[in-house]
């Protein structure tokens, strides 16, 4: 059974550009070089201004522990966590 993590971001409005820039080649590096990382979409709701949603589904429980503990994660949670006013995640099956 695949693990999924959706995460809704609220930004710093003149963050984020920027975010946009970190979170997609993030997302695009996640892919690539994690085999349990199946999907990671980055969503930008057009009917709200500033807020991002990450849909991110992993192999198992074990490969989203894999990405939460990469050295690219802690890399990329540097990077953006000034940039995020609120965040709420949901950790869901499928």
């Amino acid at each position: 059974m695949a693990t999924s993590l959706i995460v809704h971001l609220e930004l710093a409005a003149e963050k984020f550009n920027e975010f946009l820039q970190i979170v997609r080649a993030h997302g695009e590096f996640s892919e690539q070089t994690e085999p349990g990382c199946l999907s990671f979409q980055v969503m930008v709701p057009k009917e709200e201004q500033n807020r991002v949603i990450l849909v991110e589904v992993y192999q198992d429980d074990a490969s989203l522990e894999t990405h939460w503990n990469s050295d690219h994660m802690a890399r990329y949670r540097e990077k953006v966590e000034d940039m995020i006013v609120d965040r709420k995640r949901y950790l869901c099956t499928t």
